[in-house]
């Protein structure tokens, strides 16, 4: 059984490939950071299963996502996570907010099953 550190790590680099997926395009990739049928909320606006999580992915472009101060609770074979997140278009910043997250262990290792992203501003 992997250690709390172990399984921390892991949930912060699926939140990196996550990040890394949807900037370059990867719309598989990053719907790979998510169960099968995982849900997406943005601001109210949800997406979920694998065909609606790629759609989203595919029509994103052109934007870098930073992740800052995620905090990590696992018990057991689940996990929360919660992080700022800062949107940058080239060089100018256009939106910060809040992921709050659910997380499990899957046979592939960490995956969301919710993820809801909150912008600043949309309280």
């Amino acid at each position: 059984m992997p250690s709390t550190t172990e399984d921390r790590d892991e949930i912060l680099q699926l939140a990196y490939r996550y990040n890394h997926a949807i900037d370059s395009g990867d719309a598989q990739g990053w719907a790979d950071t998510f169960i099968p049928d995982g849900v997406f909320d943005v601001a109210g606006q949800v997406r979920s299963g694998r065909d609606e999580l790629v759609a989203f992915a595919a029509s994103v472009h052109g934007l870098r996502h930073t992740l800052a101060n995620p905090v990590i609770d696992v018990v057991g074979e689940a996990a929360t996570m919660r992080a700022y997140f800062v949107v940058f278009q080239g060089t100018a910043l256009i939106g910060t907010g809040t992921y709050t997250d659910e997380l499990v262990r899957t046979p592939e290792g960490w995956r969301f099953t919710k993820r809801v992203s909150t912008p600043d501003g949309a309280r």
